[in-house]
């Protein structure tokens, strides 16, 4: 696992900024140019970008997840314990807010899945939670290895 870990930890801070970098473009730009439109180009814009978003977000999401995971378990294992360092109790508390936001993801993939609505917190505020969980993410993950 030594050898893969540096590769790994690569390609989560590649992913990592993609994946905060597509939701905070599409707080901080889009949705301000969405209300310059009228009704039917907004929703055109939205399906764009839903469609997009579709192929970014999960798979982002999901080799995030297997990257992170991987390099857990150097820090997580029978060896080193699972809750007896502060690092290993900051990467606990960063594993609770990214479950958070799977657990957001994973909603709105089997709400598209089965053609469902979206709940109004889901269509208006998830990229807002999902933007300050990654700042806490972040800084979290930064925090690990000064405490």
């Amino acid at each position: 696992m030594e050898a893969v870990y540096p590769y790994a930890h690569i390609i989560h801070l590649i992913l990592a900024i993609i994946f905060l970098g597509y939701v905070f473009t599409d707080l901080a730009v889009i949705s301000t140019l969405k209300n310059k439109f009228s009704k039917d180009t907004q929703k055109e814009i939205n399906q764009t970008m839903g469609a997009r978003s579709f192929k970014i977000f999960p798979i982002s999401l999901l080799a995030l997840v297997l990257t992170g995971g991987m390099m857990l378990s150097k820090y997580m294992n029978s060896d080193a314990g699972f809750i007896q360092t502060d690092l290993q109790k900051i990467l606990l508390f960063k594993i609770l807010l990214v479950l958070v936001i799977v657990a957001g993801v994973l909603s709105n993939l089997y709400v598209r899945f089965t053609k469902g609505t979206k709940s109004k917190f889901m269509q208006n505020d998830f990229h807002k939670l999902v933007i300050v969980l990654g700042f806490f993410i972040v800084v979290s993950a930064k925090l690990m290895f000064i405490i």
